[in-house]
Order: structure tokens, then C-alpha cells, then sequence
């Protein structure tokens, strides 16, 4: 081998760790003000973290609730690593929170708040593109009851053929 060849390995390996050295500036969105969502987001974000649950049709249930998108997202994902995996996301339109749930039937309804309490959440369907709710099978809402800091019931409302079909049992959620 050539000591130009012997050499190149050494420069590139200098450069390299150089480049890992620099200090750079924070990245530009660190500067933004905290994101300060409508009342029935900022109550969504109060279940990140991580959940478990038994239901009697599903058996042991996990869920975790995280933020994304600058905190201006709430990302659920329902039963991770298996094959029911879930994904919905909660984020403001316009000021009232909205969902969308990436759900086990291959579509992606979305939802739209309809009812706020002070200890609930009601979600029922909004226009979808692709999704005919008069034959499609899908989630069509979803209700949110908050029983305090530590637990959560989740009722769920699917739709098949133009109507409500069934869903199963309303399932409460502990935090871990």
C-alpha cells in the first residue's frame, strides 16, 4: 500500500471527528413559546404516558400517549408490536381538537369533537376522504372519560353498513 492510501484513512477519520466537535447552535424551533392548545387538548395531553388495561373481548391492553410536533400533537399508539397496532393523533383545527385514527381496518377515519365536559371527551366522525360510512367498516367515535389522574375509560363506537355495530365493552385504563 502507498503512503498517500495509508494516509487518506487517517484524514478522513480527523475530519470526521471534527465534525462531531463543533458546536452548533440550538436549532431554531427551541425558541418558540410553549404550545397552549384549546381547553379539550390540553386536557388529551394530561394522559401521556404510558396505560394498561383488561378487557373482557381483547384481553390485556397497553396505550401509550405521547407528544410530538413541537407539543402541538398528541400521539397515541394502542397496542404497539402487535398486530391490533393503532395509531391515532389528536391536534387542533381551527381551535377544537380533532382525531384521526390510523386504524387495524386499513382506514383512516376522522373525528371530530362533538361533546366536552369537565370529565369527558366525545369524538364522532367527520368527512373522510376514502371512507363511505354507509358500507365501510370503521370507527365512527370515540369517548374519553377522565376518572382521575391515574385512570381513564375508553368507549369506543364502530359502524358497519350505514350503522352502529358492536364494539365491546367499555374498558378503563390504568396509568403505569
Amino acid at each position: 500500500m502507498n503512503k498517500p492510501m495509508r494516509i487518506l484513512p487517517i484524514v478522513v477519520l480527523a475530519a470526521l471527528t471534527a465534525c462531531q466537535s463543533v458546536q452548533t447552535k440550538p436549532p431554531a424551533h427551541s425558541a418558540m413559546p410553549p404550545y397552549k392548545g384549546s381547553t379539550a387538548f390540553e386536557r388529551m395531553k394530561s394522559l401521556v404516558g404510558k396505560w394498561s388495561a383488561d378487557s373482557p373481548m381483547m384481553g390485556k391492553m397497553n396505550t401509550e400517549f405521547r407528544l410530538i410536533a413541537g407539543d402541538s400533537v398528541v400521539e397515541e399508539r394502542f397496542a404497539e408490536g402487535t398486530p391490533m397496532e393503532m395509531l391515532s393523533t389528536y391536534h387542533d383545527v381551527n381551535g377544537k381538537l380533532s382525531m384521526t385514527h390510523y386504524c387495524m381496518l386499513r382506514n383512516q377515519p376522522r373525528m371530530k369533537l362533538t361533546k366536552i365536559t369537565p370529565n369527558s371527551l366525545t369524538f364522532d366522525l367527520a368527512p373522510t376522504p376514502g371512507l363511505d360510512a354507509s358500507k365501510d367498516k370503521h370507527m365512527h367515535g370515540a369517548t374519553y372519560t377522565f376518572i382521575d389522574a391515574n385512570h381513564f375509560k375508553l368507549e369506543g363506537v364502530s359502524w358497519e353498513n350505514g350503522k352502529s355495530s358492536p364494539c365491546g365493552p367499555a374498558v378503563i385504563f390504568t396509568r403505569l
